[in-house]
């Protein structure tokens, strides 16, 4: 049966590296060869081809051994599967969170069909895949040492957030400083023409078509507007990649909301910020629906200001306490 050993020697031999092959397949041989007395003692005889057949195949595949005997060549190891898994999960939710927003926009301004769920999913896919692969590449080189970690590796642990036993208001998560991320960046595209979303200003209703004619203002705000969105980018950059610069994301979070209350205060004395015009309406009708969107916008500035005051306390509050 020496035929067998020499040739399933052979196989592993040929998927080890030259440096160490001899000592792999010597070790190895006397593995097999030990195997093979131990178990013609418990028989009494000599193995016939099918039991030798039978030993080998216990012992593994000639790629597995090679593999178990060869160095280790794990595409993503144990060390750094950790930060891969976790930057697998928040590029899960950006590729979801990039599909879904045009899709609920859709919805919302009756730009939809039935074949939105399918188109959703279609671009879910094919974007979800790519980020997977372009992450195991990247994590990959880190493990073979070409793309270097060294300033990573120098991590201090007053960097870290403080985790507090209860849940205090306006405490974010990295997961919930990611999706902020996200939003604010799909935001800037849409508002500087980079991202397209299917958003009109004609709204198809029974009664025929219905338009929306927006404010000036919002032309006139254009650069405060963004610089608002900008700021809350750099706030969840902050909270994402330090989350221990407590103190710097404070004064991000203070000087977003005070910007928010200027903003609202301009939107507010430059009501009606949206009109209804509907030539096929009635004029009872229009002035209903007039009201009653200009009693939402109200109501959502109220809402707005309120958010954007307490939160200028409650971080003005942490600065000073350094939390």
């Amino acid at each position: 049966m020496s035929d067998l050993v020499d040739r399933y020697l052979g196989a592993v031999a040929a998927l080890l590296p030259k440096a160490s092959r001899q000592d792999i397949v010597a070790e190895l041989r006397d593995l097999i060869l030990n195997r093979v007395e131990d178990a013609e003692a418990q028989r009494g005889r000599p193995l016939d081809k099918r039991e030798m057949e039978d030993l080998l195949r216990e012992i593994g595949h000639p790629i597995a051994v090679a593999g178990r005997y060869g160095p280790a060549r794990a595409l993503v190891g144990p060390e750094i599967y950790p930060f891969w898994l976790f930057g697998v999960k928040a590029l899960l939710a950006i590729a979801a969170l990039a599909a879904a927003v045009p899709a609920g926009v859709a919805l919302l301004t009756a730009h939809g069909d039935a074949r939105l769920v399918f188109r959703t999913v279609q671009d879910f896919i094919p974007t979800a895949l790519g980020l997977i692969g372009a992450a195991t590449l990247i994590a990959a080189a880190i493990e073979r040492g070409w793309i270097k970690t060294d300033g990573f590796r120098r991590w201090k642990v007053s960097e870290l957030p403080r985790v507090s036993d209860s849940r205090e208001w306006f405490v974010k998560s990295r997961f919930d400083g990611l999706f902020e991320l996200v939003v604010m960046l799909l935001f800037i595209g849409w508002w500087t023409g980079v991202v397209a979303f299917p958003v009109g200003n004609v709204i198809t209703t029974r009664g025929g078509e219905a338009f929306l004619r927006v404010s000036p203002v919002f032309q006139q705000l254009y650069w405060p507007i963004l610089a608002l969105a900008i700021a809350q980018v750099v706030s969840s950059l902050f909270l994402v990649v330090k989350p221990g610069w407590t103190v710097a994301r404070n004064l991000a979070e203070i000087v977003g909301a005070v910007g928010g209350v200027a903003l609202v205060w301009a939107l507010w004395s430059a009501q009606p910020l949206v009109t209804v015009l509907a030539p096929a309406a009635s004029e009872a009708g229009l002035a209903n629906l007039q009201r009653t969107l200009d009693l939402t916008f109200e109501i959502t500035l109220w809402v707005a200001a309120a958010i954007n005051l307490t939160k200028v306390v409650v971080h003005g509050w942490r600065l000073s306490r350094g939390r």
